[in-house]
């Protein structure tokens, strides 16, 4: 289930990012309620991204990191 709300966030950013290149900008209002549910343009990507999927990535791959220092330590 997690999979498919993940799948449906990735096509909904997606269709921002193509409606963001189309048009140039979503328009101020907009912007500012995807900021408020932690959505991000990022200007070096030129893509939408989400804050949450973001850290959890950040947090995995720390932690993946530690767990295999501690392997081999």
């Amino acid at each position: 289930m997690f999979d498919g709300i993940l799948d449906i966030q990735k096509a909904a950013l997606d269709r921002l990012t193509q409606e963001r290149r189309v048009s140039g900008s979503l328009g101020v209002e907009m912007e500012e309620m995807l900021s408020m549910a932690g959505v991000r343009w990022d200007d070096v990507e030129g893509e939408y991204f989400s804050e949450d999927r973001y850290l959890t990535e950040i947090n995995y791959n720390i932690v993946s990191k530690l767990i295999s220092r501690e392997n081999y330590s």
